[in-house]
């Protein structure tokens, strides 16, 4: 397997100390939604930071305040990383304010990823709702890059509307090393694509469960619909990894903020199999 593959999640560049990023670029890719490729002023620490797909970061604004978020960037991409920020509150409005030159401040990656090192030589099945895909285009983009150690590439997509579909300009791209089919819940008289739930798409795809890992990542009501389609399809829970949704204010453990029974989300997720949270029911509420 590729070295440029961790197995763990990546360890931070300093757990409790943040460093400074600059904004490169930043762009609106729906309502509400912005994209931003970042690199860190120390041009060192370019260089040493390190991730896997589905690791987030904390990031803060000074006298504002801080908020984890996850990476959106591949893992194989050097010098600089992305953010994908939903405006939700202060410092998102804060966030979505930054133009290229200004600065923030992260510290992290923090959590485990998706063991994309232990999917080599098996299908991949992205499941994404709304802005679920950031941290699944991570993955998806890795999986291209290094299309190679995997099987067939599918991803599932789904959104509210069409305007609040996300990085539509790169599902080309990845048609070129796979399947891409995308769903919206509501759409006006012009749309051409489907509309309807997500699970709608299991029926136009083919896949073969018994090589085939699934990642998922999107709003916790999707969750039930996708998983009971998959345990219908005949998948298994230790080959479904899914990033959890929690508010996770520390990212080290120490807070409590997104404990869920016995585990801490921030450390032991977000993403987990559904075999690691068999039997723990409030975990994907």
């Amino acid at each position: 397997m590729s070295e440029m593959l961790p197995r763990d999640g990546a360890p931070p560049l300093d757990e409790y100390v943040p460093s400074q990023a600059r904004v490169l670029e930043t762009r609106e890719l729906a309502p509400g939604i912005r994209h931003f490729i970042l690199e860190f002023v120390d041009p060192g620490l370019n260089k040493a930071f390190s991730f896997c797909s589905g690791q987030f970061l904390q990031v803060s604004l000074l006298g504002i305040g801080e908020a984890p978020i996850s990476i959106c960037s591949p893992p194989t991409k050097s010098d600089t990383f992305e953010l994908c920020v939903r405006e939700a509150g202060n410092l998102t409005r804060a966030l979505h304010r930054l133009r290229p030159g200004d600065t923030l401040w992260v510290r992290g990656p923090y959590g485990q990823g998706f063991p994309l090192a232990e999917m080599a030589g098996r299908d991949l099945v992205f499941v994404g709702g709304g802005i679920g895909l950031a941290p699944l285009r991570s993955a998806i983009d890795c999986a291209v890059c290094l299309n190679e150690e995997f099987g067939e590439l599918t991803v599932l997509y789904g959104a509210r509307n069409p305007e609040n579909l996300l990085f539509t300009d790169e599902y080309d791209s990845w048609r070129q090393q796979g399947r891409v089919e995308v769903i919206v819940d509501e759409a006006p008289p012009e749309w051409q694509g489907r509309t309807g739930m997500i699970t709608a798409l299991f029926d136009v795809v083919e896949l073969k469960p018994a090589n085939t890992s699934v990642l998922i990542c999107g709003p916790p009501v999707m969750f039930s619909f996708v998983l009971g389609r998959l345990k219908e399809l005949g998948f298994e829970d230790k080959d479904i990894f899914i990033s959890l949704e929690r508010h996770m204010r520390c990212g080290v453990g120490k807070c409590e903020h997104c404990v869920v029974e016995s585990f801490y989300t921030c450390r032991q997720g977000p993403v987990l199999s559904i075999d690691q949270i068999r039997g723990i029911s409030s975990a994907l509420r």
